[in-house]
């Protein structure tokens, strides 16, 4: 007793022992886990941190080599507060001190006599020193001003470029591209836009379906035979892209300039979007003003969500919720277009912009170039054409588009349009029968009918002698040798039933194959009438339905060509 006792107690406590040790474990691997999360991140913080300083390390060293261009950086104020002024109606500020061989001088210069009506010496100037980014900034100036009469096509060409064969877009080309879609180069303009658009724009084949998604309604009403199945279709097809060619070129909001085009000051401060060249500002805000509105990603694969980006939040207007405005607006090109700086401190004022990113945890993506790609022609104007927010760039859509898609468009009217058919045929059990507008053809008809009929449970002898031949056995076997024993005379009706059975299988298989033969007849019989009901109907309606496919068609041909 006293040892089972002793056993039980021992048993006892290695169980509990077991169960300590398990606890013990799965808090260890709890702590293992949370140590690994705290490593790796404590890792990561102090990864980020050493990059950080690094970055600060450099912007240091940088801030000194920017203090020889005071000049220039003060010129990049001037300009900001100069166009801020224009856009405001107040009093310009005092001249800058000239740059020599700094195109923004003469170019703000140039933009004041413009607008003034002075002499234009200060634009050869500029012209001289160099012409791409004089022309992107007095068109975008003037365009933010309000002045787009004043906007030369010759300025527009050398700013917007060719675009390479694979249709990418850079940010100057993206912007230039809204600017004009939006009103701000009047229609010259646009059209020179859309004419460098339509030289990598896709086949017409691939607008097609995106203008029938743009507009969904009406919805395909289908059709019961299938002669006129592809006329229904086009017709479908053809209602849809009406659709979404009259919501968008209906818009009269984009009939006007957009408020996007004006310029403003982010936060109301003239200098946000200026760097500075010296060595007591520039560590403050050079990063800031190479980069004035920063987004997250920059490339060809960028190119989507920059485009969605410039407008989320933000609306045709140009500015978001928090005020600052759209990464495709006009102010945000000028912006980064005049704290690019002068060729000297160019590639200094980039690195500033990498390394504040660097700092900020943004990430060198976040610093923005003018010559950053935003993604390519065909990517922007899908995305354009499926968003609501701005329409003057769903308008400018239509235009670069519409001379592709019209022959496309035409060829679904000339389905669509087509004459109801003068037959149809229906086929059954192997017969085809004519459907005319008065009714099938009698003689198909009943020819087809009587062929279903008489082929229909038909019985030979050769299907009979299978259970004949049992109930003859059957018979023989119990009669013949039912004398013999007992147990014969009940094979033999066993074989007797068997046959039987099979004759009556036979019987209500051939009755069963009537009766469907005649259910096939009838339903084959008002096929064909309702096939002639609809294919009458269809006839009658034929002048209507050509009239209602030319209108549209010169509806649609009316937008595309505008």
């Amino acid at each position: 007793m006293t040892d089972w006792w002793r056993e039980r107690r021992q048993n006892e406590q290695l169980e509990d022992l077991q169960s300590e040790m398990s606890y013990a474990r799965q808090e260890t691997s709890r702590l293992q886990s949370q140590l690994s999360k705290i490593q790796g991140g404590l890792q990561e913080r102090v990864n980020r941190l050493s990059s950080a300083f690094d970055a600060f390390v450099e912007l240091s060293d940088l801030r000194y080599e920017m203090a020889g261009f005071l000049e220039a950086a003060e010129l990049r104020r001037y300009a900001s507060r100069v166009l801020t002024a224009m856009a405001s109606s107040t009093p310009l500020p005092p001249a800058a001190e000239p740059v020599p061989q700094y195109w923004l001088g003469p170019a703000t210069s140039a933009l004041i006599g413009l607008t003034g009506g002075q002499d234009e010496q200060a634009l050869g100037v500029a012209m001289g020193l160099d012409e791409r980014r004089t022309s992107t900034f007095l068109a975008l100036a003037l365009a933010a001003l309000g002045q787009r009469h004043q906007v030369r096509t010759e300025w527009l060409d050398v700013a917007f470029g060719v675009l390479p064969a694979d249709g990418t877009v850079t940010r100057v080309q993206r912007v230039l591209w809204a600017t004009a879609a939006r009103g701000g180069f009047g229609a010259d303009g646009l059209a020179l836009v859309a004419k460098r658009l339509q030289s990598v724009a896709p086949p017409a084949d691939g607008w097609l379906p995106k203008l029938e998604k743009r507009g969904e309604t009406p919805r395909s009403s289908g059709t019961r035979f299938e002669a006129v199945a592809e006329q229904v279709t086009a017709r479908t097809r053809l209602g849809r892209v009406l659709s979404a060619v009259e919501t968008i070129a209906g818009n009269t909001e984009a009939r006007e300039p957009a408020p996007a085009l004006s310029y403003t000051s982010t936060d109301n401060n003239p200098e946000l979007t200026t760097d500075s060249g010296t060595g007591r500002d520039n560590g403050r805000r050079s990063g800031r003003d190479s980069a004035p509105d920063s987004g997250r990603g920059s490339g060809r694969d960028s190119g989507r969500e920059y485009a969605r980006g410039s407008r989320r939040g933000q609306g045709a207007r140009g500015s978001g919720a928090d005020g600052a405005v759209a990464r495709d607006s006009t102010a945000a090109l000028l912006r980064l277009l005049i704290s690019e700086g002068s060729e000297p401190e160019r590639e200094s004022l980039a690195r500033v912009a990498v390394l504040r990113a660097q700092i900020s945890g943004a990430g060198e993506s976040a610093a923005e170039r003018l010559e950053d790609s935003v993604g390519t022609v065909e990517e922007l104007l899908a995305d354009d054409l499926s968003q609501n927010d701005d329409p003057h760039l769903a308008a400018a859509v239509l235009r670069v588009i519409g001379p592709s898609v019209l022959p496309a468009v035409e060829d679904l009217a000339k389905v669509a349009g087509q004459p109801s058919p003068p037959q149809i045929d229906v086929a059954s059990d192997g017969h085809t029968i004519a459907i005319r507008p008065d009714g099938p053809d009698q003689l198909q008809l009943n020819t087809a009918l009587s062929s279903i009929k008489q082929s229909a449970g038909v019985v030979t002898a050769a299907k009979y002698a299978v259970p004949a031949a049992l109930v003859g056995v059957g018979a023989v076997v119990a009669i013949g040798l039912g004398f013999v024993n007992a147990i014969w005379i009940v094979a033999g009706l066993i074989l007797i039933g068997i046959g039987a059975f099979r004759y009556w299988s036979i019987r209500t298989a051939a009755k069963a194959d009537k009766t469907a033969a005649a259910d096939r007849a009838t339903r084959l019989t008002d096929r064909c009438t309702t096939a002639a009901t609809q294919l009458a109907d269809y006839t009658k309606t034929t002048e209507t339905r050509q009239t209602a496919v030319t209108t549209t068609l010169t509806t649609i041909r009316n937008h595309l060509t505008t």
